[in-house]
């Protein structure tokens, strides 16, 4: 027997996201109530300057309870394009576009529980374009080398799980341009 969900309803709507309790169908055939977050999908921008530096930012977030350092990464708007919102979010957070957007993959944030899939880009020829900050956001940016944000990665100064996700699908194609 195939999994299966059986039925959908919504707990509740809040300013980012939906709750609904999914009924679904187990492989062995019983069945069972899962709480699902319906979230917008995402995108997660590594931008490396030609001098193999990265523009990362700083700010405070909840579930952490302490500043994160982070790559820059927003949600997308209903029907935007991927590229569309990864380009915003580089003018919103960084005050940077770039001439060169390279789609790296992407990867499922927290499917246990979630609905949100974050997309991966690489940004190269950055440019100053600057678009205000979402009202709520209040950001630092924050400029590493990228041999230390990898080393970052590596001894746990970067906590952050997309950014942690993107330097690992990032990888192979920095050593293919010979950054790394």
């Amino acid at each position: 027997m195939s999994p299966a969900i059986l039925s959908r309803k919504n707990l509740m709507q809040l300013r980012s996201f939906d709750v609904e309790r999914v009924h679904f169908r187990l492989p062995d055939g019983r069945e069972r109530d899962y709480d699902l977050v319906q979230h917008a999908d995402a995108v997660t921008i590594l931008p490396v300057d030609e001098l193999e530096q990265v523009y990362l930012v700083k700010q405070y977030r909840i579930g952490a309870e302490k500043e994160l350092l982070e790559l820059p990464a927003g949600v997308m708007d209903p029907g935007e394009e991927p590229e569309v919102t990864a380009h915003r979010e580089l003018q919103e957070e960084i005050g940077k576009d770039c001439g060169e957007l390279i789609r790296l993959g992407g990867f499922y944030m927290a499917a246990g529980y979630s609905s949100e899939y974050m997309h991966v880009f690489l940004a190269l020829n950055l440019k100053d374009s600057r678009l205000d900050h979402d009202d709520d956001e209040f950001l630092t940016t924050v400029v590493v080398p990228l041999s230390e944000l990898m080393e970052m990665a590596q001894d746990g100064r970067l906590e952050d799980g997309k950014s942690l996700s993107t330097l690992l699908l990032a990888r192979q194609e920095l050593e293919i341009r010979r950054m790394l």
